[in-house]
């Protein structure tokens, strides 16, 4: 016979209790957890009202309880570009106009091309206009924020980076609007036996690397940065909260609450042009003689992407040398300047190149998101199809972290190939952009022997740390040669080139798939070799030439100088070692034709040299005053130097309160909405270690339960 004899159960409270205690503090860890994700979710994106439409400002009524937003500021811009021969005069007339109430001081971020001579600016209030004079920087910021105090209308024009430029307006009234108008000198690019000119119209957001600075976490500048910029400056970004303005999608309700643009552009290259087309917007082209007037198809365009102008001369009128004069008449003398461009030899080597280790680093952060990522995968996919069985290579991708194909290059074979179309289909655009360590592992191995070493970057460029990097190919680089592909709508292109020009390189553009097998094919013809190589060019005793370090010259592409000459007398002797032996070219300095503007591109020359030197000898003191005065002797804007105008009339009452807010620039096209990283703030590291508190004390009782209920059942 079995006897069953209930077992006492232990009190109901000494189970549950301890459950419950555990349940609970559970749910905090949860509640943690998600303030650490929203937190981080907020620190990717600009900080900006969700009520806000493309080009607007939202205007907040702060006497509502339950705050109501107002359009404030709307932008238009009318761009007019003046082509001839080889240099570009571009005028920009951004209007902004107040539709609310209120008093508005308007802070707008936008880029221009990374090699403009911004040298003129005005401000136009209904017919009065008033012309804006360089100063240095810190001088004009002073005045600006004097007259602004004062109520005076004013505008401040200042460089952020060589390509990115910040427009302060103060003091627009309610229902009216101003007019700042900004004009730049640009080279005309040539490549391939085509002409170009490109005006960035937006902006790929830059991501921001390293510890944010400690007096950036308190609250008034939580508050600043709500109409300045999204992020907070960091150590290795000291000037982040400057160049991450707001950014806004494409509003699809009306084009009225977009960004909008006006391009019309004029071609007068004194030769018979065989196509003017533009790779991204419809346009219109009337032709009379050789003169040709462009316009858009469209009355006005949303400014998401870049536009891009090309032209390219019949066959037979393909120039082999172009040089330009500009004579300034000074007072005691006169200065002469000169820019020169000269092709090189157009035949192709018939040997086969030598063998080469090309480094494949592709960019996969957040903001390759969209149609980018799709072009990066493209080209890499492209490129793999051209190496040669002799070749080796390697693919690095890089986000937050640097992965590796393989650990070494691998020589080109079935294998290795089919290796890396898999690897090549897996990528997916998330994350950071730490492009710094994906730099060093292209760069550090050595070069094996008998192989000759390019590096292949694909990116969009979206970075605040430009300068760091730069210092990282100076170092790295050794005989390596670095190639640059820009990738997407808007991308960084200051980056792309400046790395290409350090890496002894060249950058290529890539705005859609479309382009992906062309650009390529040009690309790897280039790599191939180049056409002229140990290039040395001789002047006139007294000239002055940038840039300093001439590179390589690659099928199709020109070598293009900047000089000032004590007198347009005698020869300049260009030589170099070419695929078939030594090659020299001679150009007399009295074949130069007129050309207006040519001063400012060689000052606008100079200071990039300078600015480089500051890259290379980390030693900036040395070279500002140079820079500042050279760009004041020269009325240019630079990143020491800034365009102040002031009307010297108030317009508002001191009693009046004036509101600040920023422009938003548009998202580019075919990106995702999705915004960089930038650094770990302080709150998200306090709550991860609340977290792992909590996570330890559950533990703890969990363990001090499970123990307790244990000795019970043992007793009973």
């Amino acid at each position: 016979m079995t006897l069953n004899i209930a077992r006492p159960q232990p009190p109901i409270e000494y189970i549950h209790r301890p459950r419950l205690i555990s349940a609970t503090l559970f749910g905090l860890l949860l509640i943690l957890i998600s303030h650490i994700v929203y937190a981080e979710a907020q620190q990717q994106q600009p900080i900006r009202i969700n009520q806000v439409k493309s080009g607007q400002l939202l205007l907040q009524n702060p006497s509502d309880s339950h705050p109501t937003y107002s359009a404030a500021l709307l932008l238009d811009t009318q761009v007019d570009m003046q082509v001839n021969g080889m240099l570009a005069q571009v005028t920009i007339k951004q209007q902004f106009k107040n539709t609310s109430k209120q008093w508005l001081e308007g802070i707008y971020v936008f880029p221009l091309p990374e090699n403009s001579a911004v040298n003129k600016m005005s401000i136009h209030i209904g017919e009065r206009i008033i012309v804006g004079k360089i100063k240095e920087k810190q001088a004009a910021k002073k005045i600006y924020q004097q007259a602004k105090a004062a109520g005076k209308q004013a505008s401040l024009v200042e460089q952020e980076r060589p390509n990115l430029f910040t427009n302060s307006i103060s003091n627009i009234a309610p229902g009216k609007d101003i007019v700042i108008e900004i004009s730049y000198l640009q080279r005309v690019s040539y490549n391939q036996g085509e002409f170009s000119l490109r005006f960035p119209m937006t902006l790929t957001q830059r991501y921001i690397p390293g510890n944010i600075l400690p007096e950036q976490l308190g609250q008034q500048e939580l508050q600043f940065n709500k109409t300045h910029g999204w992020a907070m400056n960091t150590d290795q970004v000291k000037d982040a909260r400057r160049i991450t303005p707001p950014m806004s999608p494409v509003s699809k309700q009306s084009e009225t609450l977009n960004n909008t643009i006006h391009i019309s552009a004029t071609i007068n290259m004194s030769m018979p042009l065989d196509n003017v087309s533009s790779s991204y917007h419809p346009i219109k082209v009337i032709q009379t003689n050789n003169l040709y007037r462009i316009s858009l198809a469209e009355q006005s365009i949303m400014m998401n992407r870049d536009f891009v102008l090309s032209w390219r001369p019949l066959a037979t009128n393909e120039p082999q040398a172009a040089l330009f004069n500009e004579t300034l008449n000074l007072a005691e003398s006169s200065e002469h300047y000169l820019l020169m461009m000269l092709l090189p030899p157009q035949f192709i080597d018939n040997k086969e190149h030598l063998p080469r280790e090309i480094i494949f680093v592709v960019d996969t952060s957040g903001s390759m998101g969209g149609s980018s990522i799709k072009q990066a995968k493209s080209s890499l996919q492209y490129a793999l199809s051209h190496l040669s069985k002799k070749d080796r290579f390697n693919i690095i991708e890089f986000n937050s972290k640097t992965h590796n194909l393989f650990n070494r290059s691998q020589q080109v074979n079935e294998q290795t190939i089919e290796q890396a179309q898999s690897f090549i289909a897996s990528l997916q655009a998330n994350g950071g952009t730490e492009m710094a360590p994906a730099l060093i592992a292209a760069l550090k191995d050595t070069i094996p022997d008998g192989y000759i070493r390019q590096t292949v970057f694909i990116t969009d460029g979206s970075v605040g740390n430009e300068d760091q990097l730069f210092a990282i190919i100076h170092q790295q680089l050794k005989e390596a040669r670095l190639f640059t592909i820009g990738i997407g709508s808007a991308p960084n292109s200051y980056f792309m080139s400046k790395a290409a020009q350090f890496g002894r390189g060249t950058f290529t553009y890539i705005g859609s798939i479309a382009e992906v097998q062309n650009k390529m094919s040009a690309l790897f013809s280039k790599l191939s070799a180049p056409v002229l190589s140990h290039l040395k060019v001789q002047w006139p005793q007294g000239s002055e030439v940038y840039p300093k370090r001439i590179p390589d010259l690659y099928l199709g592409e020109p070598l293009l100088l900047s000089a000032r000459v004590a007198a347009l007398q005698g020869d300049i002797i260009i030589s170099g070692q070419s695929l078939q032996g030594p090659w020299q070219r001679k150009i007399n300095l009295q074949q130069a034709g007129q050309n207006q503007g040519i001063s400012s591109i060689w000052a606008r020359s100079k200071i990039d040299d300078l600015m480089d030197r500051i890259i290379e000898h980390h030693s900036e003191q040395k070279f500002k005053a140079q820079i500042i005065e050279l760009a004041i002797k020269h009325q240019l804007l630079s990143k020491y130097t800034s365009f102040i105008a002031v009307d010297e009339t108030p317009v508002r009452a001191q009693a009046e309160l004036l509101q600040q807010q920023a422009v938003a620039n548009l998202l580019p096209r075919g990106q995702t909405l999705a915004f960089p990283q930038t650094a770990t703030p302080a709150m998200r590291n306090i709550l991860l270690g609340l977290s792992l508190l909590v996570f330890l004390i559950i533990v703890q009782i969990t363990g001090k339960c499970h123990r307790f209920h244990m000795i019970n059942t043992r007793r009973l």
